[in-house]
């Protein structure tokens, strides 16, 4: 069987173009939060609207526009009507974020319906053992200026000024 080696001048080709080829890096504005419930509750606790507080009055000191708040909620297999609970659950963080924190200049989507997570690995069933079930999910979305290029077409896009 014959073995085919490269010469040392392809092998050193090969890697410069890869270490010279251009990296996409995808950038992403969206900051996100994970809320905890007691099983079979839709009560968002003190605990978690503290969170919520603070995680808040971050996003308002660091993005002075906000495009959106994606939510999305899901309970888990035995819970009590798992898919109206997810639900129930999603409405009332919606509810906390408007009514709680005044958090009513940014428009907040809520899921068409929850869904049910599939069963959880030992070492999550032990964090959740101690923050509860993590069942709604906020995907906050700054308007622009962010640490992401804008593009055009954008809310507040401002295109940059010719280099004079």
């Amino acid at each position: 069987m014959k073995r085919y080696l490269l010469p040392i001048w392809h092998v050193t080709a090969i890697l410069l173009v890869l270490v010279a080829a251009p990296s996409a890096h995808a950038c992403s504005p969206m900051k996100v939060i994970g809320v905890y419930f007691d099983r079979d509750s839709a009560t968002v606790s003190a605990a978690q609207v503290s969170r919520l507080a603070n995680w808040m009055a971050d996003l308002r000191a660091r993005y002075p526009s906000h495009e959106s708040i994606d939510i999305s909620a899901s309970a888990e297999p035995g819970e009590q009507s798992p898919s109206n609970l997810a639900m129930e659950r999603a409405r009332n963080v919606a509810r906390v974020l408007r009514e709680n924190l005044q958090f009513d200049g940014v428009k907040i989507y809520l899921p068409d319906q929850g869904y049910v997570k599939k069963s959880v690995s030992a070492y999550l069933k032990q964090l959740e053992k101690s923050q509860g079930v993590r069942a709604v999910q906020l995907d906050f979305l700054p308007a622009c200026p962010h640490e992401c290029s804008c593009q055009a077409g954008a809310p507040l896009y401002e295109p940059k000024a010719p280099a004079q």
